[in-house]
């Protein structure tokens, strides 16, 4: 098939470096023989391989099937190049963003602790855990549309903020005339922003997102500043809901990119001045933290299906205990998710809820925005818009819980300042 002249030029010019492509094009131009790749390459291996096993030479078929895998490894090597650069680019772009906040933003001026009067007191100090949840900043509510039930916009929010922090401040001072008090957590669990998931509400809210994350942002750092100086420690751990994602569908991938996580980070940059304040801003869909020796876990509560139902959230509790339990079987010491939680507080449901999961409580924390026309439309339970406050006690863990009723400030003049300059590098 291959005369015997040619053949120890095919080993040379095959051990250069040419393809048995070429090399066919060059026997069809010099000898005139019309002979396939395929056929040059079994020839070449019988030739210079001999020694293998005849077992391990492949006929025609086998090495164009070959030959084609390989091609699409080579082709799928070159995408996932591709896309791994467009990766490493834009998750760059997201760090440079967040560093740019936090370097370029400038800070409210720091406020010196308050020093506790003398008071009556207990011996085993207390921690403060009240939830914020469910903000919605920038929708609107018509209270023409649901029954004049309730109504809400940027300025209700304002006020219903401060009232929250103030009223905040005088549970705690009272009940330090019987046991001290001076660590606050403030969870935030989603949903800070109204958002644009829905056409309606990118039709109806009352400023597109960029400016309700930097407007919400603005008035809770002022909330949180008002707060600081009546306690050692605030600890304000973050998670994000699914109002605030930058995506149709509810993400999987990224699902921290969102608007919630924009704004965590612009409270934490205007409050990085304040160092009593400190941020755990997650990029995960849940986070944890402590309280004495008890593990909180905190999640926004859109992963569970079941309208909010009892049977739901503790099903889904309970999935989360054993998904926690798969801690215990790794020897992955940079996984921060607990192996258990002995108490878990979730937002979305817009209610003020709790359920005994034995170690502790399922804390549903309530909504600052309250019954809206979604909810009066689906005929779901119409609650007012309120938060909690729970106390913590270093052996019995959540030993008393109140509820801030919020809109009874909707008539209030007090208010923080919503002025936001065209540039947020002058805000001071």
């Amino acid at each position: 098939m291959i005369p015997e002249m040619v053949k120890s030029e095919l080993i040379r010019k095959r051990a250069s470096g040419q393809t048995w492509t070429s090399l066919a094009k060059w026997l069809r131009q010099t000898h005139g023989l019309d002979l396939h790749r395929t056929t040059i390459q079994r020839w070449h291996n019988q030739e210079v391989y001999s020694e293998l096993d005849k077992s391990e030479i492949l006929d025609d078929t086998e090495i164009i099937l070959r030959d084609k895998k390989v091609e699409t490894l080579k082709a799928e090597v070159k995408l996932w190049k591709k896309l791994y650069g467009k990766s490493i680019q834009e998750s760059a772009k997201k760090e440079l963003v967040i560093d740019s906040i936090h370097s370029l933003t400038p800070a409210f001026n720091a406020i010196p602790i308050i020093t506790s009067k003398e008071r009556v007191r207990g011996h085993s100090r207390q921690i403060v855990v009240a939830p914020l949840s469910d903000t919605h900043v920038g929708d609107n509510v018509k209270g023409e549309q649901i029954g004049g039930l309730n109504s809400y916009d940027i300025d209700i929010f304002n006020r219903r903020l401060f009232g929250w922090a103030n009223l905040l401040v005088q549970l705690v001072e009272l009940r330090r005339t019987f046991v001290p008090i001076d660590e606050l957590v403030i969870p935030m669990l989603g949903d800070m922003i109204s958002g644009d998931i829905h056409e309606e509400l990118a039709r109806t809210n009352i400023d597109n997102c960029m400016g309700q994350m930097i407007r919400g942002a603005n008035l809770i750092a002022q909330a949180l500043m008002m707060l600081a100086p009546h306690f050692e420690t605030i600890k304000v751990p973050c998670v994000v809901g699914n109002h605030g994602r930058m995506t149709r569908k509810p993400p999987m991938k990224d699902k921290y990119m969102d608007w919630d996580y924009m704004l965590y980070q612009w409270v934490a940059a205007f409050c990085r001045e304040q160092k009593n304040i400190t941020f755990d801003i997650s990029k995960s869909f849940v986070s944890s933290f402590k309280v004495f020796d008890k593990t909180v876990l905190i999640m926004h509560g859109d992963s569970i299906v079941g309208a909010g139902s009892g049977q739901a959230i503790l099903k889904a509790v309970a999935g989360m205990r054993s998904v926690f339990q798969y801690k215990k079987t790794t020897d992955n010491n940079e996984s921060y998710i607990p192996a258990e939680f002995d108490s878990v507080m979730m937002g979305h449901f817009h209610k003020v809820d709790e359920y005994d999961i034995g170690t502790g409580e399922v804390h549903i924390c309530g909504t600052m925005k309250g019954v809206d026309e979604f909810a009066m439309q689906r005929l779901h339970v119409a609650t007012r818009p309120k938060q909690i406050v729970t106390y913590w006690h270093p052996s019995h863990g959540c030993v008393g819980k109140e509820t801030i009723y919020l809109n009874k400030y909707d008539s209030k003049t007090d208010m923080f300042s919503d002025v936001v300059p065209n540039i947020w590098n002058d805000i001071g």
